[in-house]
Order: C-alpha cells, then structure tokens, then sequence
C-alpha cells in the first residue's frame, strides 16, 4: 500500500519559485507567499502550492481548477500543455518545462535553505538492494538519542516521494534520513542531486530492478549515484564485503570512506552474533572500541543493516554511543513489513518479509527463517521477484533451489513466474502448491498452515503479500507471548 505524503509548511515566495525553478510567471496572483506545498488536489488547503505532476493514470494539470477551489495560491504547470482553469487573483501561475523537475528543485531548494541555518545539520541518502528501509529506521532511531531526525516515512522513497519528505523539514530538525529507491535509469540520479548528502550509504549491490539498467553492473552504477552527489568533504558508507559496492564509488570526489560488514578489516565489523528471542544480540568493533547490544530485528543480514546503520550515525553526528544509548535507542523498534517477526495464536511464527523481494533480499528471509525456526515446520508463501528483466526465469528457477537448502517443508506460490521457483523445489522433495493468485495463496496458508509452524511471507510490492499476513492474522490472533 502506497503511503500517504503528508503535509507540510514549507513557504516560498512566488518570486523565488520563479527562480529556483526556472520558470516563468504568467499570472501574477495578490499573495506573494505560498506555505505548504503538494500534488495532489484533494490535500489542497488555503495558501498552499500546487504542482501539477502528469502520471501514468492522472494529470494533475485536470485538478487546477479543484485545487484552487480548495485554496492554492500558487500554480506549477507545464508549457504546452492543454488545460483550461479559472485563476482567481490571488493566484500565481508559473510555467515550465518538466513539473516533475521542478517539484525536486523546489525540494533542493527547501533543504538547502534548512541547511544553511545550522552548520551542525546533516543529511544521511540511504539506498541498497536490500535492507535499506532497515538500515533507514536503525539510523534514524540512533540520531534520534542525539537531535531531533526527520526520515523517511513508508516507501516514499522515489522522485515524488523523497521531496515530499523533505519539504516536511523545518527548522526544530538536526538530521534528516532519506531513503532512495530506485527502479528507472537517472532515477537515483536526480533524488541525489536533491538531497546533495552529506553521509551517503550503500547498503548492497544485488540483481534488484534490474530490468532496463543492464544487470548487477548497471544496479552499481545507479546505486553510486549517492556517492557521486557527495561533496568533498561528505562520508561514503561502503560495505566492505560487497564488491560492486566498493565499486559504486568510482568516480566520487569525497575523501571520506568508511566501511561496514564482516570483513576483518571493516571499520565497523560485526564481529559475534546470537539468536535472542526474535532478534539478536551482536558484538560490533567499531573503531578502536567494542559494543555488545540488542537488536530488535532477525537475521544476519539485519545485524549488517546495523553496523552500516552504526557508521552513518557516526559520521553525521561526530558522537559515539555507547551500548547503553543504543540498546534505549532501538527499544521496540519494529520495522513491519522487512523481517518483522508476530507469534500468532497456536504459537505460530509469521516472519512479516511483504514489502518487497529480489534474489539476494529472498535468500536472506529463508535464511532467517532456517534460523529462528527452532525446530518448528519450515513454510514459505511467496509472491514473485519483479524486474528482473532478462534474468527473472533464471532467477526464479534458482530460487527454487535455495527453498529446498533451506529446509522448507511446505511452499506456497502467489501465482506468476514463482511457479518456477515451485517446480524447481518440489523437484528437490518440498511440498508445493501453486495457487494462481495472492488471494488464493492466502485461503491455502489459512487451510494448511498448522500450530507452531514457522512461516516466511514475501514477495515484491506488487503482490500484495501482506494480505497473506492479515487473512493469517485473522484467522490466529496475536498471541500475547513475546516471540521466542
């Protein structure tokens, strides 16, 4: 489910839209300053600023005449356009080439300006394959014991998303997180030319949204985006066990590298990990000290998240936490969605993994499903890996491969190219069954899914997983015993 873009309060005068724009006013409106700025028409409230974006579905420039109805005071519209509105005059109109542009150069614009009030304020871009969301909410979390963090909220994490995000900057906020996603080519690109970071992290380079950037070396060279919008004086995050995300800082003129993973020679190194409850409790050297703390969140692959999470916070912040700041810090944290464990009614676990999926992120949950299993029944329902372009059948198929070395006893497909994975599995002895659809997958997990069971849910955001979860929850409500 898309998150809504919230609201926000950020002002412009009408003469500096013209300008950090490069627009041209072709209506002069009797307000001179908009505050609070959105594209869609049905959030208008008075005084706001509207940006007319076109969509795959929806033209925003068919919502002017509603959004002044509601109270905008400003108008971004596109040159050559064909439109009709009734401008009030208190409104401006200003024009320009792309609306989308322009809605980012606004964004930088807001940020900069936030920026230049206090040189202690910091921005941390977040972007990776997977586990960025993780690494997003474990960074923000951190700062947060330090000044007030804004982050990203949900998956708005695209050119429309990341500058809503930033408008709802102001002025009583230290740092600001962004997380970055990416799915088309330059996309990554021009979020990064946005936010300029002064931390930039990569938290892995895998075969995700690969269709159309040409494979892993393509991912790599949009990933590094982030890196390359870095000024000099700016800090790389860099997984040290990650080849091509070593490789994505080619090309960035900042001096400042410091690394993050398993790896001996990492700067902040997971050294021990085990299983507590439904998470882990690490041991992470981090420079010249050691911390031992919780976290809240399965999987190695998490604890990788962390320490990345760890070295960002450091090199925003200039402060080192201790284990007692941290463990207070990531208390209760939950990240629903990516890895989030629910024991439900006949001790059954759910390991929540619905927000997204790819090769690499896959292998991860089956991997964190082997281990807090415990000796319960193995059971995956699983939607397909989108974008994968030319690599999905191959992938799919491979898949099939790491559900059977898994232990898995029962797979449940949401139909699509997961039937592969299926086939491929139930050749190595898993017992399958390939429902046509979500809905489906859904009624079969309810109908077979028994007591004390452990069971992964993923698949890319397009599957609507989730709903796999709710009919579950439904069915076996939350115990009110903690996981275990």
């Amino acid at each position: 489910m898309a998150t809504p873009i919230p609201p926000n309060e950020a002002r412009f005068s009408i003469d500096d839209v013209v300008c950090k724009i490069h627009g041209s006013l072709v209506h002069r409106g009797s307000v001179a300053i908009s505050v609070g700025i959105t594209t869609d028409s049905r959030a208008v409230v008075t005084g706001n600023a509207f940006v007319a974006l076109r969509g795959g579905a929806l033209d925003g420039h068919a919502f002017l005449d509603a959004a002044v109805a509601k109270g905008a005071v400003l108008l971004v519209i596109e040159r050559g356009r064909s439109f009709t509105v009734s401008v009030s005059p208190s409104v401006s109109v200003v024009e320009v080439d792309d609306t989308l542009s322009a809605w980012g150069d606004l964004a930088r614009a807001h940020l900069e300006a936030w920026r230049a009030k206090d040189p202690r304020r910091r921005v941390v871009a977040i972007t990776g394959s997977a586990g960025k969301t993780t690494t997003k909410e474990l960074t923000a979390a951190l700062l947060g014991t330090i000044g007030k963090t804004h982050f990203t909220a949900g998956n708005l994490n695209n050119r429309i998303g990341m500058p809503a995000m930033v408008f709802c900057l102001d002025d009583t906020h230290r740092f600001a997180v962004l997380e970055m996603g990416m799915s088309v080519p330059g996309e990554m690109a021009a979020m990064a030319r946005i936010a300029r970071p002064d931390v930039a992290v990569v938290v892995n380079v895998l075969l995700a949204h690969a269709e159309g950037v040409g494979g892993r070396e393509g991912v790599m060279r949009e990933k590094g985006a982030v890196y390359r919008a870095l000024r000099e004086d700016g800090v790389a995050i860099v997984n040290a066990d990650d080849d091509f995300a070593r490789r994505a800082t080619d090309g960035m003129v900042a001096k400042y590298k410091v690394s993050f993973g398993v790896a001996a020679d990492a700067s902040v190194r997971l050294v021990r990990r085990t299983l507590e409850h439904a998470g882990s409790r690490i041991v992470v050297q981090a420079f010249a000290r050691e911390l031992t703390v919780t976290l809240p969140v399965p999987g190695e692959v998490a604890a990788i998240d962390f320490v990345a999470a760890l070295a960002a916070e450091e090199a925003a912040s200039g402060e080192c936490l201790s284990s007692e700041r941290i463990d207070h810090a990531l208390a209760g944290l939950r990240v629903r969605g990516r890895g989030d464990v629910q024991v439900l009614g006949g001790n059954t676990l759910v390991l929540d993994d619905t927000y997204n999926a790819n090769p690499g992120s896959m292998r991860a949950a089956l991997s964190t499903l082997a281990e807090i299993s415990a000796g319960r029944r193995r059971v995956v329902v699983l939607g397909e890996m989108k974008e994968l372009g030319a690599f999905a059948e191959d992938e799919h198929r491979a898949l099939g491969d790491a559900i059977a070395d898994a232990g898995v006893s029962l797979a449940i497909g949401c139909g699509g190219l997961i039937s592969l994975a299926l086939e491929r599995a139930r050749a190595r002895g898993v017992e399958t069954i390939d429902a046509p659809s979500t809905a489906a997958a859904a009624h079969e997990a309810v109908a077979r899914i028994h007591d004390g069971d452990a069971v992964l849910v993923k698949g890319s955001r397009s599957v609507g997983a989730e709903k796999v979860v709710t009919a579950l929850t439904e069915v076996l409500p939350t115990s009110p015993h903690s996981a275990s």
